[in-house]
């Protein structure tokens, strides 16, 4: 049997320290380090024109041009049978800032699901392609290029106080409820 010994001068015997101590402030050392490197990899952004693209944050729109409009309207095509239909008939591309005159721009429509663009043209396929040109505050001209010879949109252009307008008239079969969204393009 044990007795307790109050007044005993021999020292009582200590645990050695466990090698998982120093494994512990290892990892505690390495996540402090790792943790802020990750969300900076993963948070990462990039600068295009006057946006920026958040890396691995979602979906984002870069504005490379300005802050441009686009504006599409719908003919209505009174089809024999009585089954109409309405249709791309224009689009409107408004806000081209001064500084983006005699830029090339690429419009491309595109359906709810898929991940080939609408054909809109049957001289460029998939895209409306403009080059409009703002020569003053108030004078401005669009160039639709005519490669290949069978075009089936004009354009006109306009421009107030430095900024221009570009109305692009679409001769197309296009029904407008095929059309998700588009996108604009600038090279």
């Amino acid at each position: 049997m044990n007795t307790l010994n109050l007044g005993s001068d021999e020292i009582p015997a200590t645990k050695k320290k466990s090698n998982t101590r120093n494994l512990k402030i290892a990892l505690g050392l390495a996540a402090v380090i790792l943790v802020p490197t990750i969300g900076t990899t993963l948070a990462g952004s990039i600068t295009v024109g006057t946006g920026s693209v958040e890396f691995g944050q979602g979906q984002a729109t870069t504005a490379a041009c300005g802050n441009l409009t686009l504006t599409p309207a719908a003919d209505f095509d009174n089809a024999t049978g009585g089954t109409g239909v309405f249709e791309l008939g224009t689009v409107t591309l408004s806000a081209i800032p001064s500084s983006c005159s005699g830029k090339t721009f690429t419009i491309r429509a595109w359906g709810a699901t898929s991940d080939t663009p609408i054909d809109l043209s049957t001289r460029t396929g998939d895209a409306l392609i403009i080059t409009p040109t703002i020569a003053s505050a108030t004078s401005c001209t669009v160039v639709v290029p005519s490669t290949p010879a069978t075009a089936n949109e004009t354009a006109t252009c306009s421009a107030a106080a430095s900024v221009g307008t570009a109305i692009i008239t679409v001769v197309t079969v296009v029904a407008a409820d095929d059309i998700y969204k588009f996108t604009v393009e600038s090279a």
